[in-house]
């Protein structure tokens, strides 16, 4: 099978050209698709979302959850621990891979660091590699206590799997918005930036100590990329992420208290964005991701700082990418980022178009636009912030491990792919 006139992005750069698998369709009697200037990209990959199973199912499930990455063209979903119970244990792991083998992509899954992630005892780390997880980490809790992070690193450094934090210093990391002029205008009790790369300091500093490797997630500040960019620059093995809608929004926009804007870290000030940008682009910054939080309606639906922290963002990535580059920094590179550079970060065989890897790709229209609303959302919840809007560019097919799991295109069989 060919598909023909692609614009071909092979995890580094558009290619102009045919897209040729080895197939075997059923009732497909065509040799050739003409895509007629389409994109063809990679499977994304996304290594930090929320699949609320087990124990906050009517949030999201890993049937809802994958079903909605597979919309927004993600092949690959990492599954944080925070679940109820969190994923703690060797058995909460292989629950979690038990149940993903009737998920629409790819699954993914990160460990607790701590029991219940309460931050007093660590897991069974070296248990939990073993049944399969990529990663350590108490996301949406910072492990304050400096001496048991220690610990934690040196494990996770013999067992050569990364510690992901949600670097937040927990007693000034209690706000609801970025503290800063707009938090004083709109009377929003509000958290410093300093919450952050405090926390980030840390980090490094014990990266330092431990030969670590010790990935940042969703950083948000100006000054916790400065330390990135400069442990970097020193050889401490740190890298880091950052979260889609932190380079869409910035504090300003809680003008209208919309709870489906709220989300943790907050969103950054007008400086801090341009850090952000600055950092995709020297390098500083490894990944994008989504952050994808599902909350139901009755929990958005309340006043603002009652609210949960939380943006689903697997139906959206591709829209806000291409918001991103209008704000001047390359497609390529931000695509980049979402594919080939999160794939390379944690040794995952996919990210590329490229002659032996699984065929993970999206067949995506960047002129084509649709409306995120109740009815076009696949995920159990609605709460972000573009829902009844119109988004330029839509995921026309998406395939995982060679098999169609999203899309509706004449002439599109379904059967199993494999790249020739």
């Amino acid at each position: 099978m060919i598909f023909d006139n692609a614009n071909i992005f092979d995890g580094e750069r558009f290619h102009k050209g045919s897209f040729a698998f080895n197939i075997c369709f059923e009732d497909q009697d065509d040799e050739k698709l003409d895509l007629d200037g389409l994109w063809v990209l990679p499977g994304l990959v996304d290594t930090h979302a929320h699949l609320r199973d087990p124990g906050q199912t009517r949030r999201e499930d890993l049937i809802s959850g994958t079903r909605s990455a597979a919309h927004g063209g993600i092949t690959t979903v990492f599954a944080m621990s925070n679940t109820t119970p969190a994923i703690d244990n060797e058995a909460m792991v292989l629950y979690i891979k038990e149940k993903s083998q009737h998920a629409k992509v790819n699954v993914k899954i990160v460990g607790a660091l701590t029991k219940g992630r309460e931050g007093k005892e660590l897991t069974e780390m070296h248990r939990m590699a073993r049944a399969g997880v990529v990663g350590f980490s108490d996301d949406g809790n910072f492990l304050n206590d400096a001496s048991l992070a220690r610990h934690a690193m040196e494990y996770a450094h013999e067992i050569d799997l990364p510690i992901i934090s949600h670097c937040q210093d927990r007693d000034l990391g209690v706000g609801h918005m970025r503290e800063g002029w707009y938090s004083t205008l709109y009377g929003i009790y509000a958290m410093p930036d300093v919450a952050e790369s405090i926390a980030v300091s840390r980090e490094i500093e014990l990266s330092y100590l431990t030969k670590a490797h010790v990935h940042i997630a969703h950083v948000s500040t100006a000054r916790s990329v400065k330390l990135i960019r400069q442990a970097k620059k020193d050889g401490i093995n740190i890298t880091c992420d950052v979260c889609i809608h932190h380079l869409i929004f910035t504090d300003e926009d809680l003008h209208d208290y919309d709870t489906s804007k709220k989300i943790n870290p907050p969103f950054p000030t007008a400086e801090d964005q341009i850090a952000l940008y600055e950092g995709l682009e020297d390098e500083t910054i490894d990944a994008i991701i989504t952050d994808h939080a599902p909350y139901t309606a009755e929990e958005k639906e309340v006043e603002f700082q009652l609210a949960p922290f939380g943006i689903i963002g697997f139906e959206t990535l591709l829209n806000e990418i291409l918001m991103v580059s209008q704000k001047g920094i390359k497609v390529e590179l931000l695509l980049k980022k979402v594919t080939s550079d999160p794939a390379k970060l944690y040794k995952l065989n996919e990210g590329r178009i490229q002659k032996g890897l699984p065929a993970n790709f999206v067949i995506f229209d960047p002129d084509q636009k649709w409306i995120v609303s109740r009815n076009t959302i696949q995920s159990k919840s609605t709460n972000t912030p573009f829902l009844n809007r119109t988004m330029n560019g839509k995921v026309i097919a998406t395939y995982v491990n060679g098999r169609q799991v999203y899309g509706n295109v004449e002439n599109f069989g379904k059967g199993i792919l494999r790249l020739a």
